[in-house]
């Protein structure tokens, strides 16, 4: 698309409204997780925690189904541009792209923490699954890890931050292990041997960290984390049964309760 920057206040306004509804919309429908996520955010953080949402589907989307790995290294390559774009002051016209350079004109995500985590996503495109847990959270950090840290960069709650999408993450892979299997696509590491115990505890470790007192909305991704590994947990970490691969339907009354009690 070509780089077309608005011609007046009014038509700036307008765009803007239009790309966070495009971004909302976009999660709800397609990840309510990390939009319930995002709503439990402070809300200075708020549209800049879904444009970052939106932002990782987009990046999901961009390893394609097939095994042909240069249509996904080309996406990737359209996001990097559409950073540099960002940081040059000419982003291009596209929904996500104008919610990202809005969350970066505010000061709430950082160019070079997204440039990383676009090269995190380079391992999407390998079909081979991890060789280890070690490696699989590795990436689950570089990935899903630095999206949520972002938000709490130069803050105490940076590294909880971190941790608790991290857990988020490893916990979502094993939940989602039988679909990535039929799609070719396995993310259980082979030492595993396909017992996702460990996976599910090391998720629970992660996820029992707490950020400082004082910095509600870091600890969300980590107080659905623990639901979800109750969930595994009950479920004998069968990732077929309904209980550890279904969504939590009390997922929201689990966020809200951990506000009132000044976790999140």
């Amino acid at each position: 698309m070509k780089n077309s920057p608005p011609t007046s206040d009014a038509e700036a306004a307008a765009r803007a409204e239009a790309d966070a509804r495009y971004c909302a919309d976009a999660v709800r429908a397609q990840d309510g997780d990390r939009y319930l996520i995002a709503l439990f955010q402070p809300p200075r953080l708020r549209a800049a925690a879904v444009a970052l949402a939106a932002w990782n589907l987009e990046l999901a989307n961009a390893a394609p189904r097939s095994s042909e790995t240069t249509i996904g290294m080309i996406r990737l390559q359209w996001h990097r541009d559409a950073l540099e774009e960002i940081a040059a002051g000419r982003p291009r016209r596209h929904p996500v792209v104008g919610a990202l350079a809005a969350a970066h004109a505010a000061g709430h995500v950082d160019l070079d923490d997204l440039s990383a985590i676009v090269d995190a996503r380079e391992r999407d495109l390998d079909p081979a699954p991890p060789e280890s847990l070690a490696e699989l959270e590795a990436y689950a950090r570089a990935a899903a890890g630095a999206l949520h840290r972002t938000l709490w960069r130069d803050t105490p709650a940076a590294a909880a931050a971190e941790d608790g999408a991290t857990a988020f993450a490893l916990i979502g892979l094993a939940r989602a292990e039988p679909i990535n299997q039929a799609r070719g696509r396995p993310w259980a590491p082979k030492a595993l041997k396909g017992d996702l115990a460990a996976l599910i505890d090391r998720a629970a470790t992660l996820a029992a960290v707490r950020p400082p007192r004082g910095h509600r909305g870091a600890a969300a991704p980590a107080a659905l984390a623990a639901a979800y590994v109750k969930r595994a947990r009950r479920a004998g970490g069968d990732p077929t049964d309904p209980r550890m691969s279904g969504p939590d339907p009390w997922r929201l009354w689990r966020l809200g309760a951990a506000r009132l009690a000044g976790r999140v």
